[in-house]
């Protein structure tokens, strides 16, 4: 499959709304079918029959049996799991709609990717990719909750959250999840931990059953544990070791790594 072109951090257009960020353990927030043509059916190996004896009489030959005709080539449908997939994301890049897309200050470009011209929070790149080679849905998660775009503002408050141990309400219900065998789920590392918004959705999320992926962004503390403990919170999913995880500054060129992971998973 040919790698789609994305872009440079520094070429795009303002989105608003769109945002991901992920805290650094040590008070930094991390941001970031082939065509197979189906082999016609063997003709039967031709039975030579033998000289019949000399007689005055001869029978008849029988009449030959006609060769079956071979199947018509059909070409057969792409192997995807598109109906089955989800990919359910929180991405909260620091930008705002002011935001100069040649001028990007350091925790922006940290926080968001460029694509085609368009904004997008490092969660959101990567959910973007996975969808588009499993033919998943995609559910952004999302929170009534306001977050400064300053660094400073989103780590102090975030750390509050955290402590506090606060579930922020759900913007947008949880789609019907018993449509779906397979769930993608990502997140930014917010001071090692998962952000609070992401603890709301877990906790509501009937995803009993299903097969769990991670991708995440952090800022250096990697995966700080959040697969254990989303085992934890997931008790009746099946939760994968098999994770993607990436630093936020490394998100913007992550996408051929992240497209060789999920054709690993066998999608």
């Amino acid at each position: 499959m040919s790698k789609k072109t994305f872009l440079s951090r520094r070429r795009f257009v303002k989105t608003a709304g769109v945002f991901c960020a992920s805290l650094a353990g040590a008070g930094a927030l991390s941001a970031c079918a082939s065509e197979a043509a189906v082999e016609p059916a063997p003709e039967p190996e031709t039975q030579v029959d033998p000289e019949p004896a000399s007689s005055p009489e001869t029978e008849p030959e029988p009449e030959a049996t006609p060769e079956p005709e071979a199947a018509p080539e059909t070409d057969s449908e792409p192997t995807t799991a598109g109906e089955s997939v989800l990919v359910a994301y929180f991405s909260y890049p620091e930008t705002t709609a002011s935001s100069d897309p040649n001028n990007l200050t350091e925790e922006e470009e940290n926080s968001a990717v460029v694509v085609d011209g368009q904004i997008k929070g490092n969660n959101e790149f990567m959910a973007d990719i996975i969808a588009r080679e499993t033919g998943a849905d995609t559910f952004r998660i999302l929170t009534t909750r306001s977050y400064p775009t300053d660094h400073e503002g989103l780590i102090a408050q975030a750390q509050d959250e955290i402590n506090a141990g606060d579930r922020p309400d759900l913007a947008e219900p949880i789609p019907d999840l018993s449509q779906y065998d397979t769930v993608f789920i990502g997140y930014p590392i917010w001071w090692a931990e998962l952000p609070p918004i992401m603890h709301s959705f877990l906790e509501q999320a009937d995803l009993a059953g299903k097969q769990i992926y991670l991708f995440n962004s952090h800022g250096g503390s990697g995966n700080a544990g959040t697969k254990e403990e989303i085992q934890g919170i997931l008790s009746d999913a099946t939760v994968s070791d098999d994770n993607f995880v990436v630093s936020r500054d490394s998100v913007a060129n992550c996408e051929q790594d992240l497209v060789d992971w999920v054709h690993g998973l066998g999608f």
